[in-house]
């Protein structure tokens, strides 16, 4: 029953984490809280950046609580992974393809979102030092941040597509033994919409599209699939083969 509870709490907590940090990003990335200034088409990066150094620093805690709970996010990710391996009562060999698939998605992207809170952090913390390179400094930062974010967009990428992995083998390993065949069907579901959101989000198409299958994926269908999850635990750890090998030989 130990392993139930936890596999409750971790999921509700999977969906708790992914729900709320959408929300938070959905905010900052549609300016709903502060708004970013004018900034006249004819000013350099240089100016540009300046001139959203103020808007930036307001924005912060904002994004990195966005990013944080999708950190957590992941980390729970891992803990649900095998404790879902544990209670699935499958063959050996898939259950540990689940726990390879969830758990990495969860270090993978766990590792992604707290290196990108720790490089903008940097650039919040010390925009620039003034002392007679500013031109240099800023260029210099805006690159090394750039080069940053592609490298952690990878590495989300790469969580997403383990994930999608872990979801199409969660459907198929635990549906079959106390899940109802609808909830079997949303794996399948947030898998292949987790595969078309990070597929555009490499081939840079979509535009708003994208941002918000994302923000459907992150926001409702994880958190909906993990809800539906925890709440099932009874039915899963009551199994009856569990009930069978408690049961005394004679």
């Amino acid at each position: 029953m130990a392993r139930g509870s936890a596999l409750r709490w971790l999921a509700y907590g999977l969906a708790a984490s992914f729900f709320v940090a959408t929300l938070l990003q959905l905010a900052d990335q549609l300016n709903l809280i502060y708004q970013p200034p004018t900034i006249p088409d004819s000013a350099n990066l240089v100016d540009r950046v300046t001139a959203l150094i103020p808007y930036r620093q307001q924005v912060w805690p904002l994004f990195a609580a966005a990013n944080g709970l999708f950190a957590l996010g992941f980390l729970v990710l891992i803990g649900l992974g095998i404790v879902l391996a544990a209670r699935a009562g499958v063959s050996g060999d898939r259950r540990h393809l689940l726990i390879w698939l969830i758990a990495t998605a969860g270090v993978v992207g766990a590792i992604g979102q707290l290196v990108l809170v720790g490089a903008v952090k940097a650039s919040i913390d010390i925009p620039y030092c003034d002392c007679g390179f500013k031109d240099q400094e800023i260029v210099s930062q805006v690159w090394a941040e750039m080069v940053v974010q592609s490298a952690v967009q990878v590495l989300i990428y790469a969580a997403g597509l383990l994930a999608a992995g872990g979801l199409v083998v969660a459907g198929t390993a635990v549906a079959e033994l106390a899940l109802p065949p609808t909830w079997r069907l949303l794996s399948y579901v947030a898998a292949i919409m987790l595969v078309v959101s990070v597929a555009l989000g490499w081939a840079d198409v979509g535009g708003d599209a994208s941002t918000w299958l994302t923000a459907a994926v992150t926001g409702l269908l994880i958190p909906i699939w993990a809800i539906w999850l925890g709440r099932s635990v009874p039915a899963v750890v009551a199994r009856p083969a569990d009930v069978a090998t408690t049961e005394s030989p004679a």
